[in-house]
């Protein structure tokens, strides 16, 4: 018995580095990424824009969780920051005031509308949101305040930067749909297979707006909603 338990014994080094050699090749091949360049053109499908930021690259085919930690969106010399701001499904959205002035920040969105009500320098409010896709959001006092928050059913996603690269932490292995949109309305899809390798998708979408339509669309001078909460309540 002695004898056994003394071979066991020697034996364990060998099953514990087998061990982290399969954990470590597992973990491995999880570790593949999408990334990718977008290209934005105007509304005539043949100029580019300047810069090709302020677009999400997206998977669906999943749901995972909403992280613990907030997105945040902040005010500053009148602008909101980022100007589009992707966000997990119920994920808490936390929106600073960090400019000299107050601020009324809502969003008439048709299905699930808000209003944050007045607040001053150094305070923020927060609201949750479950409806996918687009979210508009203005400042009821600066007319020239616009963002959009974009609500996705998962983490994995990614924004451009100025000239359209983007990263993204690939999903478990299988079939997603890979989708893009930008905020002058442009969008496009392919379908992909994730696997242990690391892919590479580029695309170029075609603008469905003009600068000034996208950041001063019709309406948007009016209040929010009738009955809007000042308490920030999302409906």
């Amino acid at each position: 018995m002695n004898r056994f338990l003394a071979g066991a014994v020697k034996r364990l080094p060998l099953a514990v580095l087998i061990f982290a050699l399969l954990l470590t090749t597992h973990m491995a091949a999880g570790a593949a990424e999408i990334s990718g360049r977008v290209t934005v053109l105007g509304q005539d499908g043949k100029q580019p824009l300047k810069r090709f930021d302020h677009a999400v690259v997206f998977i669906e085919g999943l749901e995972t969780p909403p992280p613990g930690e907030p997105a945040v969106m902040d005010q500053t010399n009148k602008e909101f920051i980022p100007r589009l701001l992707p966000v997990v499904k119920g994920q808490e959205i936390r929106i600073l005031n960090s400019d000299r002035v107050q601020h009324n920040v809502f969003s008439p969105h048709e299905q699930e509308p808000f209003d944050l009500g007045l607040y001053p320098v150094g305070e923020s409010k927060s609201v949750r949101l479950q409806v996918l896709k687009r979210h508009k959001v203005y400042c009821l006092i600066h007319k020239s305040m616009v963002a959009d928050i974009f609500v996705l059913p998962n983490r994995y996603f990614g924004v451009t930067d100025g000239d359209g690269r983007f990263r993204i932490d690939a999903p478990p292995q299988g079939d997603y749909v890979l989708r893009v949109w930008h905020v002058f309305g442009g969008a496009d899809q392919v379908p992909i297979r994730v696997g242990t390798q690391n892919l590479t998708v580029d695309f170029t979408i075609r603008s469905t707006q003009t600068t000034e339509e996208a950041l001063d669309p019709p309406g948007k001078a009016q209040h929010s909603h009738p009955g809007a909460s000042p308490q920030g309540d999302t409906y």
